[in-house]
Formats: C-alpha cells, structure tokens, sequence
C-alpha cells in the first residue's frame, strides 16, 4: 500500500525519467536564543523528505542539506546560487524548508495588509531592534524572485516543487 507522499512523489516525477532530480532540504529547529526564536522539531524532517526523495530516483549526490546554523540567510542564498548554476531545462527540483514563518513590516509598499511574508532563516531575529530591521528575513518577494528564476531556468518541462512547513 503507497502512502499518500509516496504517490504524489512518484506522479510528479514518473513522467520526466530522464531528467536530473535535485533536492534542497532547509531544517532549522534550534535557532539561537539571542534571535528570540523558540526551539522547534524541523531537524526531524531531514531524514524523513531525504529518505522520500531518494525513494523517488534522486541521487545522493544531488541532494543538499541544510540543518541549523547552516541555514543562515546567506547560507540559503548560496545553496539556491548553486543549484540555479546546475539545473538545466527539463530537469526536476524539490526544495523542503522546515522552521518558522513570520509575517513582517512590509519593506516596499506592496502588500495591501502592510505586511511580508517570510521565512525565518538561522540568524533572523523575532523583533526588530536599534539594530536588526528584517534583512535577515527570506522575504515573500525574494522568494518569488527565486521561484520565477528556476522557472526559467527549468523551462516549461521542468518541474519544481516547493514544500515550505512553517508559519505563514
């Protein structure tokens, strides 16, 4: 008997065989006390989404994992950078992101509620302060920004697919 995740990963993937599968797996839990951040589960899901992707034909080599204080905003944008230099058209990309969410003050008047979206990354703090006003935040924008450059890159055989378990 499929579990429901078996399924769906082996009906997204079964009609493209021949593509290069790439995974991105983003788990932060214990997030540094100084940022406000309670501590939370996400590490447990590595193993778990790993394990599914690998079921679903990906090669160990393909996958990158980013657990804690690896999953610093710069750290994501890196891990993105270099997937984006790999993947070509027709190819196959999951990216897993694990750890809390955080509607924030709207940095550029385009939100009708005053608010961003975001993903809360290692070094992202729960409050601003004199000093920390967002810029560690992966904001709504910014992670639209990502999602349209691997769209083209992947081209319109290419498949994504973005799991983001987190608050907002």
């Amino acid at each position: 008997m499929f579990k429901k995740s078996t399924l769906f990963f082996f009906l997204l993937f079964a009609l493209n065989v021949s593509a290069e599968k790439y995974g991105l797996i983003i788990a932060i839990g214990d997030y540094p006390t100084k940022t406000g951040w309670s501590s939370i589960s996400s590490v447990n899901d590595v193993p778990l989404i790993k394990q599914a992707l690998l079921n679903q034909g990906f090669n160990e080599k393909n996958l990158s994992i980013l657990i804690n204080e690896a999953a610093t905003k710069a750290g994501i944008i890196k891990a993105i950078e270099n997937l984006k230099a790999k993947i070509k058209p027709g190819d196959i990309l999951v990216i897993h992101y694990s750890g809390h969410g955080q509607q924030i003050f709207d940095d550029n008047g385009d939100e009708i509620d005053g608010k961003d979206e975001s993903l809360v990354p290692y070094d992202a703090w729960v409050k601003y302060t004199f000093n920390y006003k967002g810029e560690n935040h992966l904001r709504d924008d910014e992670l639209g920004n990502i999602i349209a450059n691997f769209r083209n890159a992947l081209g319109n055989k290419g498949q994504l697919l973005l799991i983001l378990d987190s608050c907002h």
